[in-house]
């Protein structure tokens, strides 16, 4: 069976029941007329004077009952394919509740004989008043309307509500439109309602992008200047909660850094987990590169994976350039960086592969011979300018 078939055939099943509730209403209003009519006049003769508005009421019951008993039955309808096709059908189960809202009122009315035109043909004063009592009502049930009609939200959206109602923003998935109210899946985990006039009438809203299943969530988190933060990035993507996230430097104000990163989840409940995750990666990276870099004068520097800064210092009674000039020759990547009025400082570069510990050594006994000899030389020159004045 074809589904167009499958569908003709649910639709006339629908129109059936909604014929047989109609059939039992009416039906329960005779039989409910001819009920009160045998129990008045057969034991409650006394209250025969108030039968005709006792059958009012009993009409108007069954009526109100029978619409309501008829409009869920078509809601359901429309939500099952709402739930089957997972388009937007909202608006017509609205339209369906509105339009039966609409008829049983006329009926209970011309139950009771009341004329609605004579109601519509009211005083001005009575229309203002009604307006105000109903103004809130209207508001929320058309941006409901509009809402899902237009197409601004639409159930399963993850959303950011940024309202001046309220001062934080609320990040969630919409789960229900409904008439007034619209319910909200916070990451948190809680359900909240609110009003449809406040949701779209008083709030930005900020649709999160999709990438196949995954919802794309923007977060900025700021890191301390003192760290280059190319070292900071590529530290953190090396964890795995950043690995394959997009990370942009966002802005620099010369004491903080602001990273942007993009992050994704499927469920808005994984949020929380997904944003501590991250900037608990940020954070170790921050330390990371801050812990490898070495006093270079009177501030820091970054080193790299493959090169560690040796800091080493003399007395000023060897020249510096001496010192530069010996170390060189023997291969050493030497550089003054710091002066005092009794020491020099040397920043020497070394490869960091291998035993460390033992380069170290090496390379602070290459250094602490080169100093002895020119400290010699040094000495003997002074001796001999000191025996040729004598």
């Amino acid at each position: 069976m074809t589904g167009s078939k499958i569908k003709s055939k649910f639709y006339k099943k629908i129109m059936t029941r909604v014929m047989w509730r109609i059939i039992a209403g009416l039906t329960f209003v005779i039989l409910a007329g001819f009920l009160i009519d045998f129990l008045l006049r057969n034991y409650f003769p006394q209250y025969l004077p108030y039968e005709p508005f006792a059958n009012q009421i009993i009409r108007a019951i069954i009526a109100l009952v029978v619409g309501l008993w008829i409009a869920s039955l078509l809601v359901a309808y429309a939500e099952s394919r709402f739930a089957h096709t997972r388009k937007d059908l909202y608006g017509l189960t609205l339209l369906i509740r509105i339009t039966i809202y609409i008829v049983l009122l006329a009926i209970v009315l011309s139950i009771f004989h009341v004329s609605i035109a004579g109601i519509l043909a009211g005083s001005a004063v009575g229309g203002v008043v009604l307006g105000f009592a109903i103004h809130t009502f209207a508001s929320n049930l058309l941006n409901g309307i509009f809402a899902t009609s237009s197409g601004t939200l639409d159930y399963g959206d993850v959303v950011s509500v940024n309202s001046w109602i309220w001062n934080i923003a609320t990040t969630g998935k919409i789960i229900a439109i409904k008439t007034l109210f619209s319910k909200m899946l916070t990451q948190d985990g809680s359900v909240i309602n609110i009003p449809n006039s406040v949701l779209l009438g008083s709030s930005v809203l900020m649709v999160f992008a999709r990438e196949g299943d995954y919802y794309v969530y923007p977060v900025d988190t700021m890191v301390s200047a003192d760290v280059p933060m190319e070292l900071v990035i590529a530290e953190a993507k090396k964890a795995e909660a950043l690995r394959d996230v997009d990370v942009y430097i966002q802005s620099r104000n010369g004491l903080n850094n602001t990273l942007h990163m993009l992050l994704r989840f499927r469920e808005v409940t994984e949020i929380n987990a997904i944003i501590n995750a991250a900037n608990k990666a940020v954070d170790a990276a921050y330390w990371r590169a801050k812990n490898g870099m070495t006093l270079f004068g009177q501030s820091y520097i970054a080193g790299s994976e493959d090169v560690y800064n040796l800091l080493v210092s003399f007395p000023m009674d060897v020249e510096s350039g001496n010192i530069i000039t010996a170390a060189e020759a023997e291969h050493l990547d030497i550089y003054l960086v710091g002066k005092s009025n009794v020491m020099n400082t040397f920043l020497v570069k070394l490869c960091s592969s291998g035993a460390i510990e033992k380069h170290l050594s090496t390379v602070n006994l290459q250094l602490e011979t080169i100093y002895n000899k020119l400290k010699h030389v040094a000495e003997r020159k002074v001796a001999g300018i000191t025996e040729k004045s004598s």
